[in-house]
């Protein structure tokens, strides 16, 4: 009975002890008493060490007005986990030749409502290093900070960032102006990176550079003005990801790829490249080497060497549901597209308006000249102009293989307004141009060059001497009843040509079982013959679907 009374006991005595023990309490901390000159580095150091021991939220009382605390040395965050809510009214600078925080050691580090201005650093990072930890910030701007080296605002390692209704404004750095992703998982939401730069000599990532295995998500956001030698906004490197849904990236620039360089693994929804330029290759976006998906997306007004809109020299680029139109190429070729290597598939598309201005120019609308194949389906080629060769498309490569194609209104200096076929044809390499249930139309002649293939159902007004199968209809006599370029419905905000009554273009294709849809996603008629070109005539048009772009 004893030895039973003396384990109650020790059981009694376990659970009183169990019953002492509290919670960790969270250490918040309260920078400042109510003035201003109570908010001090020193008083800043010490709420870090407190909010640092048990995972605390640092606060401040500095009076209404907005105070800058200036921070002689960077200050280190590993200790626990930290949140920094600046109210709105909070400016933290960093000392000479430092940044603000490091932050490290598997914790979560936040900052809310605060900016971050002329961080200095001569390591990566400007203001904020942040190694394998967790860092979210909320409602920062971060202002005129740089580094020397990596990651002109931020540089992250090996860990997670995720930055929502932010601003990133002046920030510089040899590479990564704004952002170095060096392996992070990235999300980014409604924030704006505004005059960020590279400014290496071979500086990549006006405002991000996303270095191999960096994962970046970047939704609802704004690049302007940002510059780099390789991609002025954004440049992806091989072994890298990025998905971007409704972003704009406007007025970017410098050497390669305005908006965009990729060189990983891309795709670009609902999104805008507008008005931006370089020197070389790509004004919207430089596909090199990479893969590369854009979807109902806007690529206007951007300029470059050669590649007006967009050049690829990837793996794999992939247009769907995208308007190309208005861009230049000023040195070289393809003022739309130019397509150098890999494979392209352009489906639902409008390319329109596109120049290939200089001198020696060609393919207003495509140059193409690689050792893959270009695929257009559903496509409309219109009022694209080259200086020499090509208006519309200049074929020096594989196969182009062209389908439900209207070709129209496209000119050029010397020959092949509408295409110009002028591939070498090497026995290792074949390259010809293959047409199929397509319209031509805008000269009177439309085609030169070589070697076409024409598949069938074909129409032209004008001559063009390769459309030969028995059910083409070349050099017509009559009217096409085609529609002006404008917006006619469908499922994305782009401009066609529309066949009218009685045009020859209706029914004049073959089965569309292959193609059930058109251009603007209207149904084609199943297992019967459809209509010749991108667009099927429709006595009714369905809503017009305008995608969220801001520009």
């Amino acid at each position: 009975m004893n030895q039973l009374c003396k384990g109650l006991a020790v059981v009694l005595l376990l659970l009183a002890c169990l019953a002492s023990v509290r919670p960790a309490q969270a250490a918040n901390a309260v920078v400042g008493n109510g003035s201003p000159a109570s908010c001090t580095e020193t008083a800043f150091d010490n709420a870090l060490v407190t909010a640092s021991n048990g995972g605390g939220v640092i606060t401040f009382n500095c009076g209404q007005a907005t105070k800058t605390i200036a921070l002689t040395t960077a200050k280190i965050v590993n200790l626990g986990n930290v949140t920094i809510d600046g109210g709105n009214r909070i400016i933290l600078t960093a000392g000479a030749t430092e940044r603000h925080f490091f932050a490290g050691s598997g914790i979560t580090f936040r900052l809310r409502n605060i900016t971050l201005r002329q961080g200095d650093s001569l390591v990566s990072g400007g203001a904020i290093e942040a190694s394998g930890v967790q860092v979210f910030l909320d409602n920062v701007q971060l202002l005129a900070n740089r580094s020397a080296v990596t990651g002109g605002a931020i540089y992250c390692f090996d860990g997670a960032l995720t930055v929502v209704n932010s601003r990133f404004v002046d920030n510089r750095a040899g590479t990564g102006g704004a952002i170095f992703n060096d392996g992070c998982t990235v999300v980014i939401q409604n924030t704006l990176f505004e005059d960020n730069q590279a400014v290496d000599a071979i500086g990549r990532g006006g405002a991000i550079e996303n270095a191999p295995l960096g994962a970046l998500t970047v939704r609802s956001s704004r690049f302007t003005a940002n510059q780099a030698l390789d991609g002025g906004a954004l440049y992806v490197a091989s072994g890298a990801t990025a998905e971007l849904d409704g972003v704009s990236l406007t007025g970017n620039g410098g050497g390669h790829g305005g908006g965009i360089e990729n060189s990983g693994v891309l795709t670009l929804t609902n999104s805008l490249l507008d008005s931006n330029s370089v020197t070389g290759s790509g004004g919207g976006l430089w596909n090199l080497g990479g893969t590369a998906l854009v979807r109902r997306t806007i690529i206007t007004g951007n300029t470059a060497g050669e590649g007006g809109g967009v050049n690829t020299y990837g793996a794999a680029l992939v247009l769907h549901d995208v308007n190309l139109t208005d861009n230049v190429a000023n040195s070289s070729h393809g003022g739309g597209l130019y397509h150098g290597g890999g494979t392209a598939f352009v489906t639902n598309a409008t390319i329109s308006g596109n120049q290939a201005s200089a001198a020696g120019g060609n393919g207003g609308g495509i140059y193409q000249s690689a050792d893959d194949n270009l695929t257009l389906t559903n496509v409309t080629l219109a009022n694209n102009q080259a200086n020499l060769f090509g208006g519309g498309l200049y074929h020096f490569g594989r196969y182009a293989i062209l389908t439900y194609v209207t070709i129209g209104g496209n000119s050029a200096g010397a020959a092949g307004n509408a295409i110009y076929e002028d591939s070498p044809m090497a026995g290792a390499n074949p390259g010809v141009v293959q047409i199929a249930s397509s319209v031509i139309f805008g000269a009177t002649n439309n085609c030169d060059g070589g070697l076409f293939q024409s598949l069938g159902h074909n129409i032209s007004k004008g001559s063009c001497a390769a459309l030969n199968a028995a059910t083409d209809q070349e050099n017509i006599a009559g009217d096409l009843r085609l529609g002006a370029l404008k917006y006619n419905g469908g499922a994305a905000a782009m401009q066609t040509m529309l066949p009218q009554v009685n045009s020859p273009l209706v029914d004049a294709a073959g089965d569309c079982t292959g193609n059930p849809q058109d251009q603007r996603g209207v149904p084609r008629p199943y297992g019967a013959a459809c209509d010749v070109g991108a667009v099927e005539y429709t006595p009714q048009m369905p809503g017009v679907y305008l995608p969220l772009v801001e520009r």
